[in-house]
């Protein structure tokens, strides 16, 4: 099946709860079998926080009709992974690395490995 014309379409679960937008469709690795499969990844907007792309199997599609395509899943299952890629996504966010700031003429350098790399020397 063509999953390309779901794009830009209204996903919603099988209960026609809005779950949200779909952006594009992706070939990525399942989850339990290491085969190419099919996946619909759409994006979830949160109020004053970041937009979340969630991949959801694209064989899990029950219909397509008008601007909406409904899906064999639960919200609350979305919700799950919706949490599940958040969580992943700010550890990525977060360095927990040395930080070194070196102050220079033209202002501070941020040394981010801290490897603590000498100023030039002037030419006399």
């Amino acid at each position: 099946m063509d999953y390309s014309r779901l794009i830009s379409r209204i996903a919603a679960d099988k209960d026609s709860k809005m779950l949200g937008k779909i952006v594009r469709v992706e070939s990525l690795i399942g989850k339990t079998i290491k085969k190419y499969k099919s996946f619909v990844l759409i994006r979830v907007r949160k109020s004053f926080r970041r937009d979340v792309l969630v991949p959801i199997e694209a064989e899990k599609l029950i219909k397509v009709e008008g601007t909406y395509a409904w899906f064999n899943i639960t919200k609350e299952e979305f919700d799950e992974e919706v949490k599940r890629l958040k969580d992943i996504k700010t550890e990525r966010d977060i360095y927990h690395g040395d930080v070194g700031v070196t102050r220079t003429r033209s202002g501070p350098v941020v040394d981010y490995l801290n490897l603590g790399h000498s100023r030039k020397e002037r030419k006399r």
